[in-house]
């Protein structure tokens, strides 16, 4: 085996390593584009490149870090794992570590009335898996989805994002998606903007579905963000949030809500969708709930659990570093909100 030699960081520069990357690593990258430098240390909010330039970072791991770099109790409880003895790869059998995390998590939605599914190690795979269980559920096929929105870049989620950038290359994306206009209350898609554009778009949204003249075959399921993170940061209105949920739920449609980027206390809440007074029929978790490593979860109202055994898997939904390091970001979201 060829192996690459590499200089120590206090001889290289970030030209030495961004070169280098270029030639081995597809041109697929994004980051490095507009952030043209290598890391070599970070620590709460701080990050050090090869150089030793020092850059505060408003990043956070496209919002993974909900408590800065190696933060003290997130590095303990991995150090924590690793001498346990406790295995890292567990598929979905369970442990002790798994058992806890659950349990917790659970703890912030409505108890007894959801149950956890965890998925493949991204934000992506937890949509698929949702509008996948909402399709099994319904029997239906078609999907509701939001202009602004963002819910992942595998073939199926990309299909329900808004932005064309990344959809215009890619043809034949899955069928079936219904984009309609989320309200913005200075930038109006219909023009009108504030209050009045807010309850336009709300008649529009409960009209489209009810209007046997629409021209749109009921949905398996409707998908959105309370909080627009990649859309521009753009808030969801409560009555028009409080309005998809009243006609989702009298036309028996799912309604997932996606707070890969917004939940975990972002918007001062555990969930954005919590400041609108709802519950969601399916709640698609990731980025910071494995506290800065990978994981995804699902939380889906139980009358709405309608997998049969291995209906969805994923090799790497069992991720016990991940469980350990999302239970500290769980206890930092309960006592903030205390």
């Amino acid at each position: 085996m060829t192996t690459i030699p590499v200089n120590p960081i206090n001889q290289a520069t970030n030209e030495y390593y961004l070169t280098r990357q270029n030639e081995m690593e597809s041109n697929v990258r994004s980051y490095p584009r507009k952030l043209p430098l290598a890391i070599a240390k970070a620590q709460g909010c701080w990050v050090t490149d090869v150089e030793g330039n020092e850059y505060l970072d408003c990043l956070a791991g496209a919002g993974t870090l909900a408590l800065g770099h190696n933060h003290p109790a997130v590095i303990q409880a991995i150090q924590d794992v690793l001498a346990s003895g406790l295995p890292l790869h567990t598929l979905d059998l369970t442990t002790p570590l798994k058992d806890a995390f659950t349990e917790e998590l659970l703890s912030f939605f409505p108890k007894g009335e959801y149950r956890l599914q965890f998925c493949g190690p991204s934000g992506a795979d937890g949509t698929e898996a949702a509008i996948k269980l909402a399709k099994t559920y319904t029997g239906r096929g078609n999907v509701i989805a939001f202009s602004g929105g963002y819910h992942g870049m595998t073939h199926g989620s990309l299909s329900m994002t808004g932005n064309l950038n990344a959809k215009n290359a890619v043809q034949n994306l899955m069928a079936g998606v219904q984009f309609m206009p989320y309200p913005h209350e200075y930038r109006c898609p219909l023009g009108i903007g504030g209050e009045e554009g807010v309850d336009a778009l709300t008649y529009y949204f409960e009209n489209f579905i009810e209007d046997v003249e629409s021209g749109v075959v009921k949905p398996a399921a409707v998908i959105l963000e309370a909080i627009q993170g990649e859309g521009g940061v753009v808030t969801a209105p409560v009555k028009w949030l409080q309005k998809i949920r009243e006609v989702t739920k009298k036309h028996g449609i799912v309604l997932i809500l996606d707070e890969v980027q917004a939940g975990f206390c972002r918007s001062g809440k555990m969930f954005a969708f919590e400041h609108a007074g709802i519950e969601p029929d399916v709640v698609v978790m990731s980025k910071a709930v494995g506290g800065s490593l990978p994981l995804a979860v699902l939380a889906i109202k139980k009358e709405f659990d309608a997998w049969q055994p291995a209906g969805h898997t994923g090799t790497f939904r069992g991720n016990q570093l991940a469980m350990a390091t999302g239970s500290k970001i769980n206890g930092n979201c309960r006592t903030s909100g205390e």
